[in-house]
């Protein structure tokens, strides 16, 4: 009898073995599906959401409030600026969408950007942070979530590519696979070393890998060696460390206006140190934007790679406040660069508007607060 039962046993695991191995898809051989297709027109407008961090304790009625009264003032900023047809074409949700949240904060939070999809013609990419890990649901829930709503670009192969959210959103004259590429947005999964469980609680954070750079260059190929690129991810990377040192030690020029109250603090480990932005600037990288970083939103150009941290987007957790009295030397030069002469939260949105297909954008960052006696809201351009 335990001769059988080991029989079946064994016999059990060769074909889990055996059906885990065909369904491993070689991403080098499969580049087109990671592909989405968009219809590229100029000054087309990304907006740049990071860092919501929805949980057990959010309320869900007021955030979606902030979350309305943000992406109305970005709606109108875009239609004041570019004239009354132009809109968010695309929201890029750059992670740490949630932390210890549960199934009800998941599905409201897909529910309500799919309602303003419909009602502002945006579609929307969301990319996996560390805290996203962090649940009270099992993460491949949130995986089915995201490839199941009809506005939102998301794909998640069994594939042997690190990460879960590693896709490309090709911007062509047509928006199908059919026409030329003007302009290639790669979404990347930087990582974090939790279990795919629910209560997940370890965290750690990580890098991207060098295999993800592989894929981001054959998929840029793909889309022509000519293609300018722009790449959104959740964790700063090695490269950003090296621009701090450039301004801290090396005396390197930064074209301020926001605030740069800390370094950009990369993924706090020499065994986790990328290669992303040092191997893709020679490949059609003109920026790498990213979140992660709560109270800091400074930007800057590396070796022809613009490199911006995201305005955290809503209260919750912790975030910066900017004091017209402080002393402090960055504050006081975001505050003269930008013109902003009161006290306010650094909390809002980031908007990339690509402006031609020779590689050219404008970036703008939102400082958005709700206040008793009428919001405050400030638009800033680097």
């Amino acid at each position: 009898m335990k001769k059988n039962l080991l029989c079946i046993f064994l016999a059990a695991m060769m074909l889990f073995s055996l059906a885990s191995c065909t369904k491993t898809q070689i991403s080098s051989e499969h580049l087109q599906d990671y592909v989405f297709t968009l219809q590229y027109h100029d000054n087309f407008n990304i907006l740049q959401l990071t860092d919501i961090h929805w949980n057990v304790n959010t309320s869900a009625k007021s955030s979606m409030t902030y979350l309305d009264k943000l992406l109305k003032e970005a709606d109108a900023h875009i239609k004041a600026t570019q004239g009354a047809d132009a809109k968010i074409d695309l929201i890029e949700l750059t992670g740490d969408m949630f932390m210890l949240a549960n199934s009800y904060h998941l599905n409201t939070f897909i529910d309500y950007f799919e309602q303003k999809a419909k009602e502002y013609g945006f579609v929307y990419a969301p990319i996996w942070g560390n805290h996203d890990r962090h649940c009270l649901y099992n993460p491949r829930t949130l995986a089915t979530k995201f490839k199941e709503a009809e506005h939102c670009l998301y794909f998640e192969p069994t594939d042997d590519l690190y990460g879960r959210s590693n896709y490309v959103i090709n911007l062509t004259e047509d928006g199908t696979k059919n026409t030329a590429v003007a302009w290639m947005i790669a979404n990347i999964d930087s990582g974090a070393a939790f279990s795919e469980t629910e209560l997940s609680v370890f965290r750690d954070y990580d890098y991207i890998r060098p295999e993800q750079t592989d894929w981001y260059i054959s998929e840029h190929a793909l889309a022509g060696e000519d293609v300018p690129a722009i790449a959104y991810y959740h964790i700063p990377q090695d490269e950003n460390e090296k621009a701090w040192v450039d301004v801290t030690e090396n005396g390197a020029q930064i074209k301020n206006k926001f605030f740069k109250l800390e370094g950009f603090a990369d993924n706090g480990n020499e065994k986790y140190a990328s290669d992303f932005i040092d191997r893709a600037k020679d490949h059609g990288l003109k920026a790498a934007f990213m979140g992660h970083a709560h109270n800091v939103d400074w930007t800057f150009e590396y070796e022809g790679v613009v490199i911006g941290l995201g305005v955290k987007t809503g209260d919750e957790l912790y975030f910066a406040h900017i004091d017209v009295n402080s002393e402090d030397k960055a504050v006081k030069a975001g505050l003269a660069d930008s013109g902003i002469t009161e006290n306010f939260d650094l909390i809002g949105a980031s908007l990339v508007t690509l402006t031609g297909k020779d590689g050219s954008f404008e970036l703008e960052h939102l400082y958005f607060n709700e206040r008793e006696n009428g919001d405050f809201s400030a638009w800033v351009k680097w």
